[in-house]
């Protein structure tokens, strides 16, 4: 048992240095914050959407902005690596229902144990918000992490109406979810046109959105495509340690709430 358990260890850490080292060499071929990236030939190939998930918060990332983390108490270390890297000065908030992890709870300047959906942090007190593989699992069966969580088919819909209300006036909230065919695995869903369009739809009149949308294959790790060509793929697709298909989300504030 201790053996296997050493072995998971470091099947974990080489994972996270892999992450880790796509993420900063795709780092150096952007500079400054957009909407749209580019990727090093084959990036991220075998890996999960971390590789593209922690390029884009890392590119929306600056100095003195007030940012929210949503869903990171259980976060992977090469995200912790990413948020304890980042420049000062800096006022770094981790939100999430599950207790943090003490290695967690070392990277952000504070943390809240709480719901995003009924934290009562006063509206436009943040200039950008990450939510990061997260927003899959709200409202769905959190057995795995927390017995604090609540089955609620609306759950996610309604954090993105909260997370827009708690930006500032031109902030940005950063949402990945995996993304193709509709799937329900009973802890995450795997979001289709339709439901991401539902998820949307409630802050259509106060956010303006910017989505991409990525796939991965085994010969070409990574790349752009069109939001047609997910339709037909599966979360296990690739078998990657993660999905196949991804959508990125860049909701920028331009109304009060």
């Amino acid at each position: 048992m201790i053996i296997k358990k050493i072995k998971s260890t470091m099947k974990a850490n080489r994972l996270n240095e892999k992450i880790f080292a796509e993420v900063e060499r795709a780092r150096v071929l952007n500079s400054g914050m957009s909407d749209t990236i580019r990727l090093p030939e084959k990036f991220g190939r075998n890996l999960p959407e971390r590789v593209i998930e922690m390029l884009y918060a890392r590119l929306s990332y600056r100095p003195a902005l007030r940012l929210l983390d949503v869903g990171c108490a259980n976060a992977m270390e090469s995200h912790l690596k990413m948020v304890e890297r980042l420049e000062k000065p800096r006022k770094i908030v981790g939100i999430d229902i599950s207790p943090p992890t003490r290695q967690t709870l070392q990277v952000y300047d504070d943390f809240i144990n709480a719901n995003i959906v009924s934290s009562d942090i006063a509206g436009e007190s943040f200039d950008l918000i990450w939510c990061i593989s997260a927003l899959e699992h709200f409202g769905m069966d959190n057995t795995t992490y927390t017995d604090r969580f609540e089955l609620s088919p609306n759950m996610d819909a309604q954090a993105v109406q909260e997370m827009t209300r708690l930006l500032a006036l031109g902030g940005r909230l950063l949402i990945t979810v995996p993304y193709g065919r509709y799937e329900n695995h009973g802890w995450f869903r795997n979001y289709d046109a339709e439901h991401l369009r539902c998820l949307l739809q409630q802050v259509e009149r106060s956010a303006q959105a910017n989505i991409s949308f990525f796939r991965h294959t085994h010969a070409a790790g990574w790349y752009v495509v069109k939001q047609e060509e997910l339709q037909y793929i599966g979360y296990y697709d690739q078998a990657n340690g993660g999905s196949a298909g991804l959508a990125v989300i860049f909701l920028t504030k331009t109304d009060g709430m």
